[in-house]
Formats: structure tokens, C-alpha cells, sequence
């Protein structure tokens, strides 16, 4: 890497204005990045399906559906004296059977001397053909990948896709803000009162109002039928008369790729069972996507989050680690995200699909304050390390290592193949023991 001007390192993603955790992701560390690590020019090559007005954001867009923009923007990057490139991966934003497409970018990437690196959101246990191929060419060539658990690590090795020595660990990180109450307060317990602040709607700020002294336990995020809302709100329902201070708050808009192909469908069926269960005191809506201040205000105000997904092959979950950063004991499907997150004891893990041990699970945390104290202890615990500072001076070191190998390398006698970069992301690995 040059050293009289700082490194440029594009991220490729989905961003804002976009709706989507990955963009929200990769603005988030885009921002933190830019504080944590001075010696870098971060850009950003937007993924757009919509086309949106990135105000100024974005310094290169690839139109998701048109294969022609994966090798031409390629080459302006390259133009551009980028030095290394970052793939947020995700089989859904790229364009081409199973994402594929990213790779004609990623080969045109290699081709003019330039290294990448892939963030891995997605790990499948049984990936069909075609994601199988899509992926592994993507793995093979980049010099370094970055995962968020060892679950994921373990995963990406066994399918033969990358060897260890390529493979980072750096945890999915979180906004600061989240942890402020702690801050202050400096013990775990319940926050009920927590006052509303930063800059929140006032639709926000009057539902968390009427709640009052209310027994909140929430989810936020992007609305779709995976997520298997349904099984925490019949959880709640059979928690009502023995927890008649419980209240449920649903917060998110519905996914914009679901809205476009099916409308409010999900979320209608969801009203419906609210309605059918005589809960409608209980389960609270927001029907929008949420700002870091807003996300802020309810978990500070949450006694339980709740995450009832139905896939159990899930590797990241942006909502999970925004909670378990805000110190809030969980009640979780065993998705493998949540397994990792939770191990030291942060939550209850029960079994997808099933509302009547997912409503056990909560009841084992709302009816024992000892356990709950526990539970909020260990979840602050594992959150203090989940920062968006830290987490974005972790990568940043991981970019320098395989910058520096590959770079190395060259000064070898311009050996071509994968680098190796040294460390191992040990780092991380503290946040999962």
C-alpha cells in the first residue's frame, strides 16, 4: 500500500438509503472505520435495485441487475488507486443465479492487480449447487475472509471453501448509544422509566410513554414471514393472565423485497392473530424502520428482546447484537448466530417453530428476577466488546494484514495466489468463550 496518502478501501454492499441490514451494516462500519482508522479513505460501491439518490454517498454504483456494471465498475475502482476492496457477501444483493455476478466484479478485481477481502452474512449448512459455486469461486479468489463467529469459521472450513489461515473472526458490532443507561447506571436491572432520548418520532416516544410501567420485551426489524413473529406473539398470549404488565413491541417496516411481492401479507396475518388471541392490549406495532436513536430508546426501555426465527442456519443477526449490546437478556430460536452470542449465558434458547417452549423460555427469565439479573449481566458482559469502535479497529487490522502480505508477497518476486495474512482474528474470539 502507497504510504504517502491514505489507503482507499471500497466496500461493495447494499447501503443507505436502501433498507436493508446489510447496508445499515456497512454504513455503520464505513463511519466507525473512518474515526478508528485515520491511515484509511473508506468509498463506497453502492449495490442498487431501486435507484436511489445516494447524496453523495456512494463513489460507484453497480445496478444489481446489470451483469455489464459487475466488470466495468470494477475497473473504475481499480482506476480509481483503490488499494484493497471489501465484499459485503450476501447470496440476495447481487444479481446473477445465486448472486454469481459478484464474481464477474471479483475476477476483473484480480485481474488488475487489486485484493479483496469477503465479509461472509450468510453460511449455509447445505448450500444447493449453484450457491455452492457462486461461493466458493467468491472465496477462493480473495485474500482474506471475514466471518462473525466461530460457528461461521468452522462452517466455511469444513465445506473445503477456505483454509483457516484465511479466515478472520471479527464480531458484528454496535452502535455506542446503546449502552449509555449502563454507562450511567453501572449494574444490571431492569430499566423501567428509562427516559427517551436523542431524536426519536413521536410515535416512538408515546408508545414507549403509554407503556409506562410496563414488562417490555420487543423485536426490531426488517418485517418478513422468516422471522416467525408469530411464535413470540402466541408466547405472549400465554403469558397474558399470569404477566398482565406484559407488553410486546414489534418495530420495523416490512422488507422491501417482500413488500414488493407480496404487500402487507405477513404483517396482516400477523394483526389478524394479534386480533384472534384477544392480545390486541399486548402487542404493539411500529410500522417503520427504525433510526439508531429510536432502536436505542426501546431496548433501553426493554426488559426482554425476542428473536423467533425459523431458520436455524442464521450466522448474523444485526437486531440480536444491537440487544445484547443495550445489556438485554434474550429469548431465542437456536439459529447458530444465537448459539454463539448466547453461550455465557445471556439468554434462553429453545427450539424454532415451538410457542409454547418459547413462551417457557421467557417465562423462565420474567418470573425469576435472579436469573434475569444474570441474564442482563451476561448480556452486558459479552456487549461491552461489541462497540462499533472496537469492532471497526479489529477490521481495519485484519485490511493492513492482507494488504501488507500481499504486498509482501510481491517484494517475493511478485508471487501470484491467495495471500496468507498472519493473524488469525484471536481477537475476537474472547467475545464467544
Amino acid at each position: 500500500m502507497a504510504t504517502d496518502r491514505p489507503s482507499r478501501i471500497a466496500f461493495v454492499s447494499t447501503y443507505l438509503p436502501r433498507h436493508c441490514g446489510i447496508a445499515t451494516f456497512t454504513h455503520d462500519l464505513r463511519t466507525a472505520m473512518d474515526q478508528a482508522a485515520p491511515d484509511m479513505r473508506t468509498l463506497i460501491c453502492a449495490i442498487d435495485n431501486e435507484g436511489l439518490d445516494y447524496d453523495g454517498q456512494a463513489d460507484f454504483v453497480i445496478g444489481q441487475h446489470t451483469m455489464a456494471d459487475y466488470p466495468a465498475v470494477a475497473e473504475s475502482i481499480a482506476h480509481a488507486g483503490v488499494d484493497a476492496v471489501v465484499i459485503e457477501h450476501e447470496y440476495g444483493i447481487f444479481g446473477g443465479p445465486d448472486g454469481d455476478w459478484i464474481n464477474l466484479f471479483a475476477q476483473r478485481l484480480s485481474e488488475l492487480g487489486v485484493p479483496y477481502l469477503v465479509t461472509l452474512h450468510t453460511v449455509l449448512s447445505y448450500p444447493s449447487p449453484g450457491q455452492a459455486s457462486a461461493l466458493g469461486r467468491l472465496c477462493r479468489g480473495a485474500d482474506a475472509i471475514a466471518v462473525f463467529t466461530p460457528a461461521a469459521r468452522a462452517m466455511i472450513t469444513s465445506t473445503g471453501m477456505a483454509t483457516a489461515d484465511r479466515i478472520f473472526i471479527v464480531p458484528h458490532g454496535a452502535p455506542t448509544a446503546l449502552r449509555e443507561d449502563w454507562d450511567r447506571e453501572h449494574v444490571p436491572g431492569p430499566r423501567r422509566g428509562t427516559s427517551v432520548a436523542g431524536e426519536v418520532r413521536p410515535e416512538v416516544a408515546e408508545l414507549l410513554d403509554q407503556s409506562g410501567q410496563s414488562r417490555i420485551v420487543s423485536t426490531f426489524g426488517l418485517i418478513s414471514p422468516g422471522k416467525g413473529l408469530e411464535v413470540a406473539i402466541e408466547a405472549v398470549a400465554d403469558l397474558a393472565e399470569e404477566h398482565p404488565d406484559l407488553v410486546y413491541v414489534i418495530a420495523g417496516a416490512t422488507h422491501p423485497e417482500v413488500a414488493k411481492q407480496h404487500g402487507e401479507d405477513y404483517r396482516d396475518r400477523l394483526t389478524g392473530l394479534v386480533a384472534d388471541l384477544g392480545v390486541q392490549d399486548r402487542v404493539r406495532f411500529l410500522d417503520f424502520f427504525l433510526t439508531d436513536d429510536e432502536i436505542a430508546a426501546l431496548l433501553a426501555a426493554t426488559e426482554v428482546f425476542l428473536t423467533p426465527y425459523h431458520s436455524t442456519e442464521q450466522i448474523s443477526s444485526g437486531a440480536l447484537t444491537f440487544a445484547v449490546a443495550a445489556g438485554c437478556p434474550v429469548v431465542s430460536t437456536s439459529y447458530r448466530y444465537a448459539q454463539d452470542l448466547l453461550r455465557t449465558g445471556a439468554g434462553n434458547i429453545v427450539e424454532p417453530g415451538d410457542s409454547a417452549a418459547f413462551a417457557e423460555g421467557l417465562r423462565g427469565l420474567l418470573a425469576d428476577p435472579e436469573r434475569l439479573h444474570a441474564a442482563q449481566a451476561a448480556a452486558h458482559s459479552v456487549g461491552a466488546t461489541l462497540g462499533w469502535p472496537s469492532v471497526a479497529r479489529q477490521f481495519a487490522g485484519v485490511v493492513r494484514d492482507m494488504t501488507a502480505e500481499r504486498a509482501r508477497r510481491r517484494g517475493l518476486g511478485g508471487l501470484g495466489g491467495t495471500a496468507r495474512p498472519a493473524r488469525l482474528g484471536r481477537h475476537a474470539d474472547a467475545v464467544f468463550t
